[in-house]
């Protein structure tokens, strides 16, 4: 069954790659069979004419349907959100490029098939795009990458799509974010201050100081993690969070007592997610060379018990 799929599949991506192409084969057909009136001189046969005519006509109306699809305006597929058309605009409107950009949407979109939309995304690329097509093309192109795994060419899509102004809060942050993902800490950060000052000003993402912070202390930069934790605190944007990124920090600046206080004031104020930040807090306390239960044995020696008053 998977293997049929997949053939309807590069069928289909034949059909939208290659149509413009396929609708000259009737023509060529009919000036065969027109060829083959003139030259059979023994045996004249009107039905070489007909069956020429009849190409000829086939090649027309297909030239037709192309036509009229190109000449449609809008997206052709009702699977877009509103925020999808908001970004897309008024790129992809005509033609093969249209086609192609909106097969692959729907791949990536609705069937989830991300390396059929890949390859269509690719071969879009060598196509004469404006900007603003560059631009959408970076961004879901993007979109389909980090789905894929590929953090380093996400981001790097991304930063088309940001550069072309597509969206460019979110296609900042999708460009940080997978900087961040593939560990290139320094270009994270870059996008990252690209992005705080736009979305103090349009009230954007209020995670952005805590995910900033988690990325220096993954960078084993507690400094400047502290200071994006306590902008969190003082904006009162989840400061519970952002106690727990700084009882890393403080870890990671070697103030063990005060990190563990820290991190016991985060658990008692039952942080999101208590069992994804215990696990995130064994692997920083192993990168910064402690046991990854660091936290624990310590209250556990300051309270002489386990944090079941924590837990309880």
């Amino acid at each position: 069954m998977k293997r049929l799929l997949k053939f309807f599949s590069a069928l289909k991506r034949l059909y939208v790659t290659s149509a413009p192409a396929g609708a000259a084969v009737p023509y060529v057909l009919g000036l065969i069979f027109v060829f083959f009136y003139f030259v059979d001189h023994t045996h004249p046969d009107e039905a070489y004419l007909i069956c020429g005519a009849v190409m000829f006509l086939a090649g027309l109306f297909i030239q037709i349907g192309f036509s009229i699809n190109r000449g449609i305006n809008g997206t052709p597929a009702d699977y877009l959100s509103d925020y999808d058309k908001d970004v897309i605009g008024t790129a992809f409107m005509y033609g093969e490029k249209k086609r192609m950009f909106y097969s692959a949407l729907e791949l990536l979109l609705a069937e989830n098939n991300y390396n059929d939309a890949l390859d269509i995304f690719r071969d879009l690329k060598g196509k004469s795009l404006t900007d603003s097509e560059q631009g959408v093309l970076g961004f879901y192109t993007s979109i389909c990458y980090s789905r894929m795994g590929y953090s380093t060419n996400a981001a790097h899509c991304a930063v088309i799509a940001a550069e072309k102004e597509i969206h460019l809060p979110e296609s900042l942050l999708m460009a940080a974010r997978n900087f961040s993902l593939s560990a290139s800490y320094g270009s994270a950060a870059e996008y990252y201050e690209k992005l705080v000052p736009i979305a103090e000003s349009k009230g954007l993402f209020p995670f952005i100081y805590n995910e900033i912070g988690r990325m220096f202390l993954s960078a084993n930069l507690p400094e400047k993690s502290r200071y994006y934790f306590e902008k969190s605190i003082e904006y009162g944007l989840d400061p519970i969070t952002s106690q727990g990124g700084l009882a890393l920090a403080s870890l990671l600046e070697g103030k063990e007592d005060e990190a563990c206080e820290r991190y016991r004031l985060a658990l008692i104020a039952r942080i999101g997610d208590m069992e994804g930040f215990k696990s995130y807090c064994a692997q920083i306390c192993t990168a910064g060379g402690y046991p990854e239960n660091f936290f624990e044995e310590h209250l556990r020696e300051r309270y002489g018990k386990a944090d079941s008053h924590i837990n309880g």
